[in-house]
C-alpha cells in the first residue's frame, strides 16, 4: 500500500484539488508523465491522495521522437515507474518533427498539439472525467511574459488556468523549487530533458534567461508574484466573461447562421462588454476558423461600425456587417478565406443639423435628445456616459450642430487653449480612413465640441463657473 506523504506540498495540492473541484469521488484521470521532476511530483502526490479520496488513475507518456535513444529511454523510465508502482501506463509515439511540417507550426507548437490531442483520445477510449498535467508556477510566469511580449488581451494575461474543460493542474500553485525539494525528499528518480536547458526555444530564454534575471535584478519572487498576478487577472476576466453573457442574452439574436446585434443596449453597455461580445459573435459564425484571423482592430472597427448611420457595410474575415436602423446585423459569408478588412463605408456628404432648442433630433439614422439647461444644485456630478455629454453652453454660445467632418476641424485639447486638427486625433485614436468621413461630430463652427462616441473638447467641460448647459444624449443609450 502507498504511504501518502502529507508535507507542504502535498497539503498546497489538496487544497488546489479541493478548491476548484478538480478531482470527484469514482472519477477516472488520465495523468500526462514525461518522466520529468513535475510530472513525477504531479504522480507521486495524485496516488497518495487516492488514499483520502477514491478515484483511478492511468498514465499516458508520448514519445515525440525528436531525441532519439534519450526520448526511448524516457518511455521506458515512465513505463517501469508505472509498473513498480501499479499504475496503468499507454506510451504512444508520435513524429512530431514531420508534424510541425506537415501543419507549418513551430516544433513546440506541434508537440502540445500531439499531446493534447493524444491524451484527449485516451480520455476518451477510457471514458476518463480528467486529464492532469504538470504546469507549475514557473510555467505560469514564462506563459504570462510570452503572452504580453507577444501581445494578449485579458485571457493571455490570464496565463494557465488551473481548469480548463477537462485539463486539471495541481501543480500550479507550486514553484519548481518546491517540487524539486519534494523529489529530493522522497528520493524519487526522475529524467532530465536535455532540450530544456537550450535556449533554442522561446519558452526556454524565459525559463533561463529573462525570469532569472528579474528574480536575480529586480525581485527575487518576481515569477511567484507574476504568476499570482494571472491568478487575480482570472478572476477579472471570469467576471467580465458572466457580465458579457447578460449583455449577450439581453442584446444578441442567433439565427440561420445570421447573428442581429440589438444596438440601444449593446451601445449602452461598457466597451469592454461589447468587445467580449462581438469575440463570442465571430466565434460563433466561425466555429472552424475561430478567432485566429481577427485582431484588436477588427474589433474596434466593428464597434465603430455600431455608431454609424443606417446602412453602412464592412467586410471582415468571412463576416459581412451591416448597420441597420437599431440592430446590427452579422452575417457569415461563403467561401471566404484570409484575413480580409475592407471598410465599404460611403462617404456622408457634410451637411448640418442645427440644435437650436430642446427637444430629438435625427441626424443620418441615428437620434438625440438636447437640452438646454440652468445649472442647479438639482444636477449633480453631471454623470457623463460614452453616449451622454454635458457641455458648458457658456463657452460655445451659439450655432451649435450636428454634422460629419470638413476641412479645417480642431480639437481644444488641453485647459491652456491648445488646438489639435480633428484628422490628426483621429489618426491618433487609430480610426480607419474609410470610417472617419461617417463619424458624427457635434460642432460650433470649425470648433468640434464632441466626437459622438469618443472625447469633448476640453473648451466644452462643465466647471465650477459655468452656468449654462448642454446636454445632449444619443439615444440609442436609452434601454
Amino acid at each position: 500500500m502507498t504511504v501518502a506523504v502529507r508535507d507542504g506540498v502535498y497539503r498546497k495540492v489538496v487544497q488546489a484539488i479541493t478548491e476548484y473541484k478538480m478531482i470527484a469521488p469514482g472519477e477516472r484521470v488520465i495523468v500526462g508523465v514525461s518522466g520529468g521532476a513535475d510530472s513525477v511530483c504531479l504522480l507521486d502526490v495524485l496516488r497518495s491522495y487516492q488514499q483520502e479520496l477514491p478515484f483511478s488513475i492511468m498514465v499516458v507518456h508520448v514519445e515525440h521522437g525528436i531525441r532519439g535513444q534519450e526520448s526511448l529511454e524516457d518511455a521506458r523510465f515512465v513505463e517501469q515507474l508505472c509498473e513498480s508502482w501499479k499504475i496503468p501506463c499507454q506510451v504512444e509515439r508520435v513524429d512530431v518533427t514531420a508534424l510541425a511540417k506537415e501543419e507549418g507550426l513551430s516544433v513546440e507548437e506541434a508537440g502540445r498539439k500531439a499531446r493534447y490531442g493524444i491524451f484527449q483520445r485516451w480520455c476518451a477510449e477510457w471514458n476518463a472525467d480528467k486529464i492532469a498535467v504538470a504546469h507549475n508556477q514557473n510555467d505560469q510566469a514564462e506563459t504570462v511574459l510570452l503572452n504580453l511580449s507577444r501581445g494578449s488581451g485579458l485571457r493571455g494575461m490570464g496565463g494557465i488556468y488551473p481548469v480548463r474543460d477537462n485539463i486539471i493542474r495541481p501543480l500550479l500553485f507550486l514553484s519548481r523549487a518546491e517540487i524539486e525539494d519534494r523529489i529530493r525528499k522522497r528520493n524519487l528518480s526522475y529524467r532530465t530533458d536535455g532540450t530544456n536547458l537550450k535556449t533554442d526555444y522561446t519558452r526556454n530564454k524565459l525559463r533561463l534567461q529573462i525570469l532569472p534575471e528579474l528574480e536575480q535584478g529586480i525581485n527575487r519572487e518576481a515569477g511567484k508574484h507574476i504568476a499570482e498576478a494571472a491568478l487575480r487577472v482570472q478572476k477579472v476576466e471570469n467576471y467580465l466573461l458572466r457580465q458579457a453573457g447578460e449583455l449577450q442574452e439581453s442584446c444578441v439574436s442567433i439565427a440561420d447562421g445570421r447573428i442581429e446585434i440589438f444596438l440601444p443596449k449593446f451601445n449602452a453597455a461598457e466597451e469592454v462588454l461589447q468587445e467580449y461580445v462581438l469575440r463570442r459573435c465571430i466565434r460563433e459564425l466561425m466555429r472552424q476558423q475561430g478567432l485566429k484571423d481577427y485582431t484588436a482592430g477588427h474589433i474596434e472597427d466593428l464597434k465603430r461600425l455600431a455608431l454609424m448611420p443606417c446602412g453602412k457595410r464592412m467586410d471582415l474575415p468571412g463576416i459581412e456587417a451591416v448597420r441597420q436602423r437599431e440592430v446590427m446585423l452579422l452575417e457569415k459569408i461563403s467561401g471566404t478565406e484570409g484575413n480580409t478588412r475592407t471598410l465599404r463605408m460611403e462617404k456622408i456628404e457634410t451637411d448640418i443639423c442645427a440644435l437650436p432648442d430642446d427637444g430629438d433630433y435625427e441626424y443620418h439614422g441615428a437620434r438625440f435628445h438636447v437640452e438646454y439647461l440652468r445649472k442647479t444644485e438639482n444636477i449633480k456630478g453631471f454623470p457623463e456616459k460614452k453616449f451622454t455629454k454635458w457641455l458648458a453652453y457658456d463657452t460655445i454660445s451659439k450655432d451649435v450642430c450636428l454634422r460629419t467632418r470638413k476641412t479645417g476641424d480642431y480639437l481644444i485639447v488641453n485647459r491652456e487653449g491648445g488646438k489639435k486638427k480633428l484628422k490628426d486625433y483621429l489618426i491618433d485614436r487609430k480610426i480607419p480612413r474609410e470610417v472617419r468621413d461617417s463619424i458624427l461630430l457635434v460642432a460650433q463652427g470649425s470648433h468640434i465640441l464632441w466626437v459622438v462616441g469618443e472625447r469633448i473638447s476640453e473648451a466644452a467641460k462643465v466647471t465650477e463657473t459655468t452656468g449654462n448647459l448642454l446636454k445632449i444624449q444619443m439615444m440609442e443609450e436609452k434601454v
